[in-house]
Protein backbone atom coordinates (compact mmCIF):
# COMPACT_ATOMS: atom_id res chain seq x y z
CA UNK A 1 0.00 0.00 0.00
CA UNK A 2 1.41 3.36 -1.04
CA UNK A 3 2.06 5.67 1.92
CA UNK A 4 2.24 9.47 1.88
CA UNK A 5 3.20 12.04 4.51
CA UNK A 6 0.72 14.51 5.99
CA UNK A 7 2.03 18.01 5.33
CA UNK A 8 5.04 18.92 7.48
CA UNK A 9 4.45 16.12 9.98
CA UNK A 10 6.04 12.68 10.13
CA UNK A 11 2.66 10.93 9.95
CA UNK A 12 2.44 8.47 7.06
CA UNK A 13 -0.98 7.46 5.77
CA UNK A 14 -2.20 5.14 3.06
CA UNK A 15 -3.15 6.77 -0.24
CA UNK A 16 -6.60 5.24 0.22
CA UNK A 17 -8.24 6.01 3.57
CA UNK A 18 -11.24 4.38 5.21
CA UNK A 19 -14.16 6.70 5.83
CA UNK A 20 -16.13 5.50 8.83
CA UNK A 21 -19.21 7.70 8.52
CA UNK A 22 -21.34 4.82 7.16
CA UNK A 23 -20.42 2.81 10.27
CA UNK A 24 -22.30 5.31 12.40
CA UNK A 25 -25.56 3.81 11.14
CA UNK A 26 -27.25 7.04 10.15
CA UNK A 27 -27.68 8.87 6.82
CA UNK A 28 -26.42 6.04 4.62
CA UNK A 29 -29.11 3.48 5.20
CA UNK A 30 -27.96 1.57 8.27
CA UNK A 31 -25.00 -0.66 9.04
CA UNK A 32 -23.90 -3.83 10.84
CA UNK A 33 -21.29 -3.33 13.57
CA UNK A 34 -19.72 -6.76 13.20
CA UNK A 35 -19.25 -6.27 9.48
CA UNK A 36 -17.89 -2.77 10.09
CA UNK A 37 -15.25 -4.20 12.43
CA UNK A 38 -14.36 -6.88 9.88
CA UNK A 39 -14.06 -4.10 7.30
CA UNK A 40 -11.59 -2.16 9.45
CA UNK A 41 -9.57 -5.30 10.07
CA UNK A 42 -9.52 -6.12 6.36
CA UNK A 43 -8.40 -2.58 5.60
CA UNK A 44 -5.48 -2.90 8.01
CA UNK A 45 -4.57 -6.22 6.41
CA UNK A 46 -4.52 -4.51 3.00
CA UNK A 47 -2.42 -1.62 4.30
CA UNK A 48 -5.24 0.93 4.67
CA UNK A 49 -4.02 2.51 7.91
CA UNK A 50 -5.88 5.87 7.87
CA UNK A 51 -9.33 5.80 9.51
CA UNK A 52 -11.52 8.88 9.55
CA UNK A 53 -14.46 9.32 11.89
CA UNK A 54 -16.31 12.02 13.84
CA UNK A 55 -18.67 12.29 16.83
CA UNK A 56 -21.36 13.51 14.43
CA UNK A 57 -21.39 10.12 12.68
CA UNK A 58 -24.16 8.25 14.44
CA UNK A 59 -23.86 10.47 17.54
CA UNK A 60 -20.57 8.87 18.46
CA UNK A 61 -21.38 5.36 17.31
CA UNK A 62 -18.82 5.39 14.50
CA UNK A 63 -16.09 6.29 17.00
CA UNK A 64 -17.22 3.46 19.27
CA UNK A 65 -16.98 0.98 16.40
CA UNK A 66 -13.49 2.23 15.54
CA UNK A 67 -12.46 1.83 19.18
CA UNK A 68 -13.73 -1.75 19.30
CA UNK A 69 -12.02 -2.64 16.02
CA UNK A 70 -8.67 -1.26 17.18
CA UNK A 71 -8.67 -2.85 20.64
CA UNK A 72 -5.13 -4.15 21.04
CA UNK A 73 -4.20 -2.79 17.59
CA UNK A 74 -4.13 0.97 18.12
CA UNK A 75 -0.56 1.37 16.83
CA UNK A 76 -1.50 -0.10 13.46
CA UNK A 77 -3.80 2.81 12.61
CA UNK A 78 -3.73 6.54 12.05
CA UNK A 79 -6.99 7.94 13.42
CA UNK A 80 -8.60 11.24 12.55
CA UNK A 81 -11.71 12.56 14.23
CA UNK A 82 -13.35 15.94 14.39
CA UNK A 83 -14.67 18.72 16.56
CA UNK A 84 -18.26 18.69 15.34
CA UNK A 85 -21.04 21.15 16.10
CA UNK A 86 -20.84 24.62 17.62
CA UNK A 87 -18.38 25.58 20.32
CA UNK A 88 -14.68 25.78 19.45
CA UNK A 89 -13.30 27.43 22.58
CA UNK A 90 -10.35 25.74 24.26
CA UNK A 91 -12.49 24.14 26.96
CA UNK A 92 -15.13 23.06 24.45
CA UNK A 93 -12.46 21.47 22.26
CA UNK A 94 -10.94 19.68 25.23
CA UNK A 95 -14.33 18.35 26.30
CA UNK A 96 -15.21 17.18 22.79
CA UNK A 97 -11.84 15.58 22.25
CA UNK A 98 -11.94 13.77 25.58
CA UNK A 99 -15.36 12.36 24.74
CA UNK A 100 -13.98 11.07 21.43
CA UNK A 101 -10.94 9.56 23.15
CA UNK A 102 -13.19 7.78 25.62
CA UNK A 103 -15.39 6.35 22.86
CA UNK A 104 -12.35 5.06 20.97
CA UNK A 105 -10.47 3.87 24.08
CA UNK A 106 -7.31 5.77 23.17
CA UNK A 107 -5.32 8.58 24.77
CA UNK A 108 -4.50 10.48 21.57
CA UNK A 109 -5.67 11.01 18.02
CA UNK A 110 -3.34 11.48 15.10
CA UNK A 111 -5.35 14.17 13.33
CA UNK A 112 -7.99 16.42 14.87
CA UNK A 113 -10.18 18.29 12.41
CA UNK A 114 -12.44 21.30 12.78
CA UNK A 115 -15.43 19.73 11.04
CA UNK A 116 -16.94 22.96 9.73
CA UNK A 117 -15.78 26.56 10.17
CA UNK A 118 -17.88 28.52 12.64
CA UNK A 119 -19.91 31.53 11.63
CA UNK A 120 -19.68 33.12 15.03
CA UNK A 121 -16.38 32.12 16.64
CA UNK A 122 -13.02 33.60 15.57
CA UNK A 123 -10.44 31.18 14.26
CA UNK A 124 -7.56 32.59 16.29
CA UNK A 125 -8.47 31.14 19.71
CA UNK A 126 -9.50 27.85 18.09
CA UNK A 127 -6.14 27.40 16.36
CA UNK A 128 -4.26 28.43 19.49
CA UNK A 129 -6.20 25.82 21.48
CA UNK A 130 -5.41 23.15 18.89
CA UNK A 131 -1.71 24.04 19.06
CA UNK A 132 -1.85 23.59 22.84
CA UNK A 133 -3.36 20.14 22.37
CA UNK A 134 -0.64 19.32 19.86
CA UNK A 135 2.01 20.48 22.31
CA UNK A 136 0.56 18.20 24.98
CA UNK A 137 0.67 15.21 22.63
CA UNK A 138 -3.09 14.64 22.70
CA UNK A 139 -3.25 15.32 18.98
CA UNK A 140 -0.44 14.96 16.46
CA UNK A 141 -1.72 17.06 13.57
CA UNK A 142 -4.27 19.81 12.99
CA UNK A 143 -6.85 19.50 10.25
CA UNK A 144 -9.67 21.63 8.90
CA UNK A 145 -12.58 20.55 6.76
CA UNK A 146 -14.64 22.58 4.29
CA UNK A 147 -12.37 25.65 4.55
CA UNK A 148 -11.81 27.94 1.58
CA UNK A 149 -8.57 29.82 0.88
CA UNK A 150 -9.55 32.87 2.95
CA UNK A 151 -10.33 30.65 5.94
CA UNK A 152 -7.04 28.76 5.51
CA UNK A 153 -5.16 32.04 5.43
CA UNK A 154 -6.86 33.18 8.60
CA UNK A 155 -6.21 29.91 10.40
CA UNK A 156 -2.51 29.85 9.54
CA UNK A 157 -1.96 33.20 11.22
CA UNK A 158 -2.40 31.43 14.55
CA UNK A 159 -1.09 27.91 13.97
CA UNK A 160 -0.03 25.34 11.41
CA UNK A 161 -2.72 23.63 9.39
CA UNK A 162 -1.40 20.23 8.38
CA UNK A 163 -4.27 18.83 6.35
CA UNK A 164 -7.47 19.95 4.63
CA UNK A 165 -10.48 17.71 4.04
CA UNK A 166 -12.53 18.95 1.04
CA UNK A 167 -14.95 17.23 -1.35
CA UNK A 168 -13.15 16.26 -4.56
CA UNK A 169 -13.77 13.65 -7.24
CA UNK A 170 -14.16 13.24 -11.00
CA UNK A 171 -17.57 14.93 -10.82
CA UNK A 172 -16.95 17.56 -8.12
CA UNK A 173 -13.73 19.49 -8.89
CA UNK A 174 -14.28 22.99 -7.57
CA UNK A 175 -11.20 22.96 -5.30
CA UNK A 176 -9.00 22.99 -8.41
CA UNK A 177 -9.81 26.67 -8.87
CA UNK A 178 -8.00 28.00 -5.80
CA UNK A 179 -7.94 25.68 -2.78
CA UNK A 180 -5.85 22.91 -4.34
CA UNK A 181 -3.11 25.24 -5.66
CA UNK A 182 -2.97 27.02 -2.28
CA UNK A 183 -2.49 23.75 -0.41
CA UNK A 184 0.23 22.61 -2.80
CA UNK A 185 2.07 25.92 -2.40
CA UNK A 186 1.87 25.85 1.41
CA UNK A 187 2.52 22.13 1.95
CA UNK A 188 -0.93 21.39 3.33
CA UNK A 189 -1.98 17.80 2.77
CA UNK A 190 -5.36 17.04 1.21
CA UNK A 191 -7.60 14.18 2.28
CA UNK A 192 -10.50 14.16 -0.15
CA UNK A 193 -13.99 13.24 0.94
CA UNK A 194 -16.90 12.23 -1.27
CA UNK A 195 -14.14 10.61 -3.33
CA UNK A 196 -16.71 8.47 -5.17
CA UNK A 197 -19.35 11.22 -5.34
CA UNK A 198 -21.50 9.56 -2.67
CA UNK A 199 -21.73 6.35 -4.63
CA UNK A 200 -22.19 7.72 -8.14
CA UNK A 201 -18.63 6.79 -9.10
CA UNK A 202 -19.09 3.37 -7.55
CA UNK A 203 -21.76 2.78 -10.18
CA UNK A 204 -24.55 2.03 -7.71
CA UNK A 205 -26.83 4.98 -8.50
CA UNK A 206 -29.52 4.95 -11.18
CA UNK A 207 -32.28 7.42 -12.07
CA UNK A 208 -34.78 5.13 -10.35
CA UNK A 209 -32.65 4.24 -7.31
CA UNK A 210 -34.62 4.06 -4.08
CA UNK A 211 -33.11 5.41 -0.86
CA UNK A 212 -33.54 4.11 2.66
CA UNK A 213 -34.98 6.42 5.30
CA UNK A 214 -32.37 8.86 6.50
CA UNK A 215 -30.18 8.54 3.39
CA UNK A 216 -29.01 12.09 2.80
CA UNK A 217 -27.74 11.78 -0.77
CA UNK A 218 -30.91 13.07 -2.50
CA UNK A 219 -30.27 16.36 -0.68
CA UNK A 220 -26.98 16.87 -2.52
CA UNK A 221 -26.86 19.32 -5.42
CA UNK A 222 -25.67 16.44 -7.60
CA UNK A 223 -29.12 14.91 -7.21
CA UNK A 224 -30.92 18.00 -8.46
CA UNK A 225 -33.04 17.21 -11.53
CA UNK A 226 -30.86 19.43 -13.72
CA UNK A 227 -27.70 17.58 -12.60
CA UNK A 228 -28.52 13.94 -11.92
CA UNK A 229 -29.04 12.80 -15.50
CA UNK A 230 -25.86 14.33 -16.88
CA UNK A 231 -23.87 13.01 -13.91
CA UNK A 232 -25.10 9.48 -14.57
CA UNK A 233 -24.37 9.83 -18.29
CA UNK A 234 -20.79 10.75 -17.39
CA UNK A 235 -20.61 7.75 -15.06
CA UNK A 236 -21.58 5.42 -17.92
CA UNK A 237 -18.86 6.86 -20.13
CA UNK A 238 -16.31 6.33 -17.36
CA UNK A 239 -17.61 2.81 -16.76
CA UNK A 240 -16.80 1.95 -20.39
CA UNK A 241 -13.22 3.19 -19.90
CA UNK A 242 -12.87 1.13 -16.72
CA UNK A 243 -14.08 -1.97 -18.54
CA UNK A 244 -11.37 -1.50 -21.18
CA UNK A 245 -8.75 -1.43 -18.39
CA UNK A 246 -10.32 -4.42 -16.61
CA UNK A 247 -10.81 -2.44 -13.40
CA UNK A 248 -13.98 -1.35 -11.66
CA UNK A 249 -15.48 2.10 -12.07
CA UNK A 250 -14.59 2.89 -8.45
CA UNK A 251 -10.99 1.82 -8.96
CA UNK A 252 -10.67 3.95 -12.09
CA UNK A 253 -12.14 6.96 -10.29
CA UNK A 254 -9.91 6.58 -7.24
CA UNK A 255 -6.78 5.96 -9.33
CA UNK A 256 -7.42 9.26 -11.12
CA UNK A 257 -8.01 11.02 -7.81
CA UNK A 258 -4.88 9.88 -5.98
CA UNK A 259 -2.86 10.76 -9.09
CA UNK A 260 -3.82 14.44 -8.86
CA UNK A 261 -1.03 16.75 -7.65
CA UNK A 262 -1.63 17.77 -4.05
CA UNK A 263 -3.90 14.85 -3.11
CA UNK A 264 -2.38 12.98 -0.18
CA UNK A 265 -5.12 10.43 0.46
CA UNK A 266 -8.59 9.69 -0.88
CA UNK A 267 -11.10 9.10 1.88
CA UNK A 268 -13.63 6.47 0.82
CA UNK A 269 -16.53 5.24 2.90
CA UNK A 270 -16.91 1.49 3.30
CA UNK A 271 -18.92 -0.78 5.55
CA UNK A 272 -18.23 -4.21 4.06
CA UNK A 273 -15.14 -6.28 3.43
CA UNK A 274 -15.92 -6.34 -0.29
CA UNK A 275 -16.08 -2.54 -0.45
CA UNK A 276 -12.75 -1.92 1.29
CA UNK A 277 -11.12 -4.62 -0.85
CA UNK A 278 -12.36 -2.98 -4.04
CA UNK A 279 -11.26 0.47 -2.88
CA UNK A 280 -7.76 -0.73 -2.00
CA UNK A 281 -7.56 -2.17 -5.52
CA UNK A 282 -7.28 1.38 -6.86
CA UNK A 283 -3.58 1.21 -5.95
CA UNK A 284 -0.78 -0.99 -7.23
CA UNK A 285 -1.18 -0.05 -10.89
CA UNK A 286 -0.76 3.03 -13.08
CA UNK A 287 -3.28 4.48 -15.49
CA UNK A 288 -1.80 4.81 -19.00
CA UNK A 289 -1.26 8.43 -20.05
CA UNK A 290 -3.69 8.22 -22.94
CA UNK A 291 -6.40 6.84 -20.65
CA UNK A 292 -5.73 9.57 -18.11
CA UNK A 293 -6.30 12.13 -20.86
CA UNK A 294 -9.52 10.39 -21.92
CA UNK A 295 -10.84 10.31 -18.34
CA UNK A 296 -9.93 13.96 -17.88
CA UNK A 297 -11.78 14.97 -21.04
CA UNK A 298 -14.92 13.11 -19.96
CA UNK A 299 -14.78 14.81 -16.56
CA UNK A 300 -14.08 18.23 -18.08
CA UNK A 301 -17.20 18.05 -20.23
CA UNK A 302 -19.38 17.58 -17.17
CA UNK A 303 -17.46 20.07 -15.03
CA UNK A 304 -17.91 22.84 -17.62
CA UNK A 305 -21.67 22.35 -17.48
CA UNK A 306 -22.04 23.14 -13.78
CA UNK A 307 -22.68 26.55 -12.29
CA UNK A 308 -20.43 27.35 -9.35
CA UNK A 309 -21.46 25.41 -6.24
CA UNK A 310 -19.66 26.48 -3.09
CA UNK A 311 -21.18 23.78 -0.93
CA UNK A 312 -22.27 20.28 -1.93
CA UNK A 313 -25.33 20.55 0.31
CA UNK A 314 -26.12 24.23 -0.29
CA UNK A 315 -26.59 24.71 3.44
CA UNK A 316 -24.98 27.25 5.74
CA UNK A 317 -22.02 27.99 3.48
CA UNK A 318 -24.22 29.14 0.60
CA UNK A 319 -24.76 32.55 2.14
CA UNK A 320 -21.08 33.35 2.08
CA UNK A 321 -20.05 32.92 -1.51
CA UNK A 322 -21.58 32.29 -4.87
CA UNK A 323 -19.23 32.43 -7.82
CA UNK A 324 -19.67 32.99 -11.54
CA UNK A 325 -19.77 30.40 -14.26
CA UNK A 326 -16.25 29.13 -14.72
CA UNK A 327 -14.21 28.38 -17.80
CA UNK A 328 -11.68 25.58 -18.13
Amino acid sequence: MEKRTIGQTDIEVSAIALGCWPMGGDYWGGTDDKESIRTIHKGLELGVNFLDTAPAYGRGHSEEVVGKALAGRRQEAVISTKASGAGHSEQALRDKLQASLDRMSTDYVDVYFIHWPSREEPLGPTMEALEKLRGEGIIRAIGVSNFDVEMLQMATRYGRVDILQPPYNLIWRFIEEDVLPYCVKHDIAISTYSSLAQGMLAGVIRLNTGYAGGDMRPRSVLWKPENLGKCLYTVERLRAVAKELDVTLAQLSLRWLVSQPGVTTALVGARTVDEITENAGALGWEMPDEVMVQVQEISDELYRSFPYYYDMWENWMTWQKRGPQREI
